[in-house]
C-alpha cells in the first residue's frame, strides 16, 4: 500500500481533482482525509458540529474524487481533541497535573464525549460511503495530563497509592529542580503504584477505543486503523504506558491496521530506526503500514531511505507519507521531470543525481503550481530547492 495523510487545506487551495490525479499518478492507493480535526469542526455537513468550510461538502468532494480513480478514502478523525467541544463543555477538558483543563484537550473518559464522538462517527457512516475509519490521538497526550479529581478516583480504584505517584510525580515535574525521570525509573523498577497508574490510563484508553470501533462497526464493515506513536513498538514501553495509556498489544484486537508514526526526523533517528520501528509494530498480528516524515525537515533523500526501509522489511503491509501537501512531488518520465509544488513557497531549482553523476537545473514552480522541464539525464533522485533551502520531494518513476 502507498498512503497519504492529507489536509482539507488541499482540495481548497487546489481543488479535488488535480489532488486526486496527483494521488493516482504518483500510485498511491489509500488517502487519509482529515475529517474532523483538532478545532472539532468537519469536513463534511453534519448538524452534530460546525463544518471546516461553511456550505462546503470537503468530503464529499474528496470521496467522490477518490473513488472515481480506484483510490480508498479513510475518514480520519483526531479523536480525544476537540477544542469545539471542551469550550462548550470545560467540565470535560483534560485536566493538567497543577494548571487544571488549560488546552482544548477532552479527556477519553468524559462520557458525554465518548457519545457524542459515537454520534458523529454514526452520522458520518450513514451518509458516506468511506473505505475506513482512521482514529488518531486515542491516548493521553502526556503524564502530565490526566488529573481531574474524577481521573484521581479512577487511579484510587485502581489500587493506586495517590500520595506515593504525586510524590513521583512532583520529583518529575514540579518545583525548582525537577528531575524529568523519577515516575519513570520507578515504573521500570517495577514500582506496584506507578505500574497501577499505567495500568489504568491503558484502560482508559482502551475503553475509548473500543466505544468508538464498536459504534463505527455497528453501522457497516469498514477497515479499522488507528495512528499510533512510536514509542509503544519498542521493548522498553515505559513512555507509552505512563505518557500515552497506549498499547499496541491491547489495541490489537480492535484494529484491522497500525500506522505508526515513524517520523526519523522529529526522533532525530534514521531510517534503520523506522524499520525497527515497523518490525516492532508488527509482532501483534496486525498489517502495519508505517507513516514516514515528509514534511519540513525532511529531505529526498532522507524520505527515499524511510520508505526504503518499510520495504525491505518482510510482511510490511506500506507506507504513509506526513503527509501530502507538505512535500514537492516528482514526477520522473525518461530525462523529464513534472514537478508539482504545493508548499507556501516557490521552488527555484532541482539537482538531480544518477549514480555518481549529479546537476542542478533551473526549475522555477511556484505554490500550489505544477511545471514540466528537460533534464541533462534520466534522475534515479530529484531534489527541489527553494533558494539554498532544500525541501522534502517525494521522487515517481524514477529508476
Amino acid at each position: 500500500m502507498m498512503c497519504v495523510w492529507m489536509w482539507p487545506e488541499s482540495l481548497r487551495r487546489r481543488g479535488a481533482e488535480a489532488v486526486f490525479e496527483a494521488c493516482r499518478q504518483a500510485g498511491v492507493t489509500d488517502v487519509f482525509f482529515l475529517t474532523k480535526g483538532l478545532s472539532g469542526q468537519t469536513a463534511f455537513l453534519t448538524p452534530l458540529a460546525p463544518p471546516m468550510q461553511a456550505e462546503r461538502d470537503l468530503l464529499r468532494e474528496a470521496l467522490d474524487a477518490a473513488h472515481r480513480r480506484g483510490l480508498r478514502l479513510h475518514a480520519w478523525f483526531t479523536s480525544a481533541s476537540d477544542e469545539r467541544y471542551k469550550n462548550e463543555h470545560p467540565e470535560s477538558g483534560l485536566c493538567h497535573y497543577t494548571k487544571g483543563r488549560n488546552r482544548g484537550i477532552v479527556s477519553i473518559s468524559d462520557a458525554a464525549y465518548t457519545r457524542f464522538m459515537q454520534d458523529v462517527l454514526a452520522d458520518m457512516l450513514r451518509r458516506y460511503e468511506v473505505d475506513g475509519v482512521h482514529l488518531d490521538y486515542i491516548r493521553y497526550n502526556h503524564l502530565i495530563y490526566g488529573w481531574s479529581d474524577e481521573d484521581q478516583r479512577r487511579y484510587a480504584e485502581g489500587g493506586v497509592d495517590l500520595a506515593h505517584v504525586r510524590a513521583l510525580m512532583d520529583a518529575t515535574f514540579c518545583g525548582e529542580s525537577p528531575d524529568g525521570k523519577a515516575v519513570f525509573e520507578a515504573y521500570r523498577q517495577g514500582d506496584p503504584d506507578a505500574v497501577r497508574l499505567a495500568d489504568v490510563r491503558r484502560r482508559n484508553v482502551l475503553r475509548f477505543a473500543g466505544a468508538l470501533c464498536e459504534a463505527a462497526r455497528a453501522e457497516r464493515g469498514v477497515l479499522l486503523s488507528a495512528a499510533l506513536m512510536p514509542e509503544g513498538a519498542y521493548d522498553d514501553l515505559t513512555f507509552a504506558n505512563l505518557h500515552y495509556g497506549q498499547s499496541y498489544a491491547g489495541l490489537a484486537p480492535l484494529m484491522d491496521m497500525f500506522l505508526p508514526m515513524a517520523y526519523s526526523l522529529a526522533y532525530g533517528k534514521d531510517a534503520a530506526w523506522v524499520g525497527e520501528v515497523t518490525r516492532g509494530a508488527m509482532r501483534h498480528g496486525v498489517p502495519v503500514v508505517t507513516g514516514v516524515h515528509a514534511y519540513e525537515g525532511a529531505t529526498a533523500r532522507t524520505l527515499a531511505d524511510d520508505m526504503a526501509a518499510v520495504r525491505a522489511v518482510p510482511g510490511a503491509s506500506g507506507v504513509c507519507l506526513f503527509r501530502e501537501g507538505a512535500a514537492a512531488w516528482a514526477f520522473v518520465e525518461g530525462d523529464r521531470v513534472s514537478l508539482l509544488n504545493p508548499l507556501d513557497e516557490p521552488i527555484t531549482a532541482c539537482r538531480v543525481e544518477n549514480g555518481g553523476e549529479t546537476a542542478t537545473v533551473p526549475a522555477p514552480v511556484a505554490p500550489d503550481s505544477r511545471r514540466d522541464f528537460i533534464l541533462p539525464f534520466r534522475p534515479e533522485l530529484v531534489q527541489a530547492l527553494a533558494g539554498e533551502k532544500e525541501v522534502c520531494t517525494l521522487t515517481v518513476g524514477a529508476r
